[in-house]
């Protein structure tokens, strides 16, 4: 058993078995906890029975919500079960082959979170946030935009790292909270975040697109969050070094939106309506990172200073 924060949110977690629990727990920020708000438990089939739970034409993923009840089936080749009780506030995730796709080992079971953020101000949003006491910059866009190497530029720096993927945002206070403690890196990226990489660094290779799979937990309270400052939204458009231009609130929006709304089920008009008020949290601009991450904390720093 072991006691995590994800985002404003205290987790109690049990793992079935030690090998679950070296699955998934580098992913989590773990930090003793007065209040449990979630006591989630990690079961394959060998462990526990669910399929009772797995809905008919399980090919396909559903979606339940019913009676304080979120489900989730997630098929895929490698399927995944989570369910959560929001009045007891107890989960399971259930993984049927004993195993997980990287991309939910590096945010497990985020889906819940989701769940539980629903009545609250919180939303996980997708997007990457670093900062400073003076304020945090929340990096938005698609995969492949930069986010992942601008966070982790910053945290190399010395900021404060609250993701590089998803990250849990209030709507209505600006207030940014990490939900994990880890990230994706790219083979090419590797020379430069060396700092980041263990020997025992994971490696997966999942449809052909190898990446690092990173747990910054060594980084101590370099995890954490603080207020919103500015959204930048990543883009490269051949700059040498980091430039920004001006963009709009509906900018950020559709930024941030599709891959949130994508990856949580259930609720979509809620979600919309949190991200359109972090939207306009602060203001937003276009940033071409440049071509040398040791460029872009530096720039970071500046541009936020100005405004």
């Amino acid at each position: 058993m072991a006691h995590a924060r994800c985002g404003p949110f205290g987790l109690r977690l049990s793992f079935a078995s030690p090998d679950l629990a070296r699955m998934f727990l580098p992913a989590y920020i773990q930090r003793p906890s007065d209040i449990v708000d979630l006591d989630l438990r990690f079961f394959t089939a060998d462990d526990r029975d669910l399929s009772a739970l797995v809905p008919e034409a399980a090919e396909r993923p559903r979606l339940l919500i019913e009676d304080g009840i979120y489900s989730v089936w997630q098929p895929a080749v490698i399927p995944v079960l989570f369910a959560v009780d929001r009045i007891a506030r107890r989960g399971i995730a259930w993984l049927p082959k004993g195993e997980a796709p990287p991309w939910i080992r590096s945010r497990p079971a985020i889906s819940l979170i989701h769940a539980m953020m629903h009545e609250t101000p919180w939303c996980a949003v997708h997007a990457a946030a670093v900062g400073t006491d003076g304020g945090f910059a929340l990096l938005a866009g698609e995969g492949h935009s930069g986010k992942t190497t601008a966070a982790l530029a910053c945290a190399k720096a010395g900021w404060r790292y609250a993701g590089d993927d998803f990250v849990a945002v209030n709507s209505d206070t600006g207030q940014i909270e990490p939900l994990f403690c880890s990230a994706r890196l790219r083979p090419a990226l590797v020379d430069a975040f060396k700092s980041f990489i263990g020997e025992t660094t994971p490696v997966s290779d999942y449809n052909g697109e190898p990446r690092h799979e990173l747990s910054l937990a060594d980084l101590g309270n370099g995890i954490g969050g603080g207020k919103l400052r500015a959204i930048f939204i990543p883009r490269r458009r051949g700059a040498t070094s980091p430039e920004f231009s001006p963009a709009r609130q509906s900018d950020a929006f559709r930024a941030l939106l599709p891959t949130t709304a994508y990856e949580l089920p259930g609720w979509p008009d809620v979600i919309a309506g949190k991200v359109a008020r972090i939207a306009g949290l602060g203001p937003v601009f276009f940033a071409d990172t440049g071509t040398s991450p040791t460029g872009i904390p530096s720039a970071f720093s500046l541009q936020l200073e100005r405004l």
